[in-house]
């Protein structure tokens, strides 16, 4: 999946032309919310599994091949996603999972070009873990954006002090950096949300006000995270 054109989906779309200031806002805004979604798309993940066929060699008519080469991975805290559109690459990581790294619940999907081996199941206490700390980047991803609103304005600010801009352009651009601020913050709460209820599954209950107004858009992202 090409996850840059999907979040293209979730980026702030302005109804009229930003401002400049606005506009540089919105950009450094954007930056953040997707290194936020690729930071959650990861939690969970480790780097033994990222790095599982580092060193594998398959049978590609009846010539050994890299893995890497014909396969991409994606992990998961519960299960590793092999893709490929050879089938024969993926019959080959099928069988090097199952017998030179011991995985026995593997399942197969050649016509989506999919290979799925299932990990251990986590703990409750390790689940909790992992939605503490989707909590935790939430509130690292508010402070940063929160500061690029406030140098923002102080570019602002600055611009009225020097007559750059004139009283009205400066409220306009208030007005359109405060509605980037909270698209963005809607979007990284959800996505937050999302990944959580992947990782509790039944577990998974929203108390707050604000997440309990926004679980409705969690089945919108929800391709993202899988």
């Amino acid at each position: 999946m090409d996850y840059e054109f999907e979040l293209e989906k979730f980026n702030f779309k302005a109804k009229i032309e930003l401002s400049s200031f606005s506009d540089a806002c919105e950009s450094r805004l954007r930056d953040r919310f997707h290194n936020l979604f690729f930071d959650l798309r990861t939690t969970g993940t480790s780097e033994e599994n990222l790095n599982i066929l580092q060193s594998a060699k398959i049978m590609i008519d009846n010539k050994p091949r890299r893995a890497l080469d014909l396969v991409s991975i994606t992990v998961e805290p519960e299960q590793i996603n092999f893709f490929s559109t050879n089938g024969q690459a993926l019959a080959g990581v099928k069988e090097y999972m199952v017998s030179e790294k011991g995985f026995k619940k593997v399942i197969e999907d050649p016509r989506s070009g999919k290979l799925t081996v299932k990990l251990p199941k986590l703990t409750f206490e390790n689940k909790m873990e992992l939605s503490d700390s989707i909590d935790g980047k939430y509130g690292t991803f508010q402070k940063n954006i929160t500061g690029v609103k406030a140098q923002t304005g102080t570019q602002i600010r600055a611009g009225l002090t020097n007559e750059f801009i004139d009283g009205k352009e400066a409220t306009k651009a208030g007005k359109e950096i405060d509605l980037i601020l909270n698209h963005y913050k809607k979007w990284g709460r959800v996505f937050c949300l999302c990944k959580q209820k992947l990782i509790l599954g039944r577990d998974f209950k929203a108390t707050k006000d604000e997440d309990i107004s926004l679980e409705k858009y969690i089945k919108n992202v929800l391709f993202l995270f899988q």
